[in-house]
Order: C-alpha cells, then sequence, then structure tokens
C-alpha cells in the first residue's frame, strides 16, 4: 500500500466510466535528494471511482483546486513518456481510494453567527496552517 497527502493545484477531470464516473487527479510530491543535493518533485497520477449520487457529489465538492485529500493505491505503475520538457515518469496509484479529504474553500475555523457569539458546532476537519507541511 502506497499513500500520499497533496494539495492538488487543478480540478479533478471528471468522466464517464459505465455505470460509475471516474475522477483522475495529478499530483506532485516535493522532496530533497541527497545525490543532487537539490528538491526534486515526483509525480503521481490517481482515479478514483464513484457511483453517480452522493458519492460523486462528495468527490466533486472535495476534489477541486486548492483542495486537500489523502489517497492511497494498492500497487504503483510507472508511467513513462515524452513530454514537452523531455522524458517525464510519473507514478499511477492502482485501485486508488480516497482516506482524507477536505475542499479548498473550507477554512476549518468556527464561523460568528448572527448573534456574535462562537458557533457551537465542532469540525472534524483539521486544520492547516498557512504554511502546510507539503
Amino acid at each position: 500500500m502506497h499513500s500520499i497527502t497533496v494539495r492538488l493545484n487543478k480540478a479533478a477531470r471528471e468522466f464517464a466510466a459505465g455505470d460509475s464516473i471516474g475522477f483522475q487527479i495529478r499530483a506532485g510530491v516535493q522532496h530533497y535528494d541527497r545525490q543532487s543535493k537539490q528538491k526534486e518533485w515526483t509525480n503521481y497520477s490517481a482515479v478514483i471511482f464513484a457511483k453517480a449520487g452522493a458519492q460523486a457529489d462528495f468527490y466533486r465538492s472535495v476534489l477541486v483546486e486548492g483542495g486537500v485529500v489523502e489517497v492511497s493505491g494498492e500497487n504503483i505503475k510507472v508511467d513513462v513518456y515524452e513530454g514537452q520538457n523531455g522524458q517525464s515518469i510519473t507514478l499511477e496509484l492502482l485501485n486508488a481510494r480516497i482516506g482524507f479529504a477536505q475542499s479548498g474553500q473550507q477554512q476549518g475555523k468556527p464561523q460568528q453567527q448572527n448573534s456574535g457569539k462562537p458557533s457551537n458546532q465542532q469540525s472534524n476537519q483539521q486544520e492547516w496552517d498557512e504554511n502546510p507541511p507539503f
């Protein structure tokens, strides 16, 4: 099992897949390469399938630009292709699943009610600093 947590730079690409709806996400994870002594990127892609209705609507609401998502896959497939800037390698998470997801529009902070008193509603969503760890 392989898992990544990323902030999406683009919304997922939605497509029909028989009785289901597919959502393809592409993201990169930055890491430090000790040999080159530079920051490098690992590119990932994953396709998540949903049934039409509530599940697909949920994915549409969280797989948006700025959304934070944890995606895991049972296996990894290496895709190598020639891009505009030369060879590009992407790791595809196979049989991908969503673990955690939060829309980029949500702030994770309690809202003030009209009375000026803090809301008693609590959120199970993780709050993020202005500079998240990824």
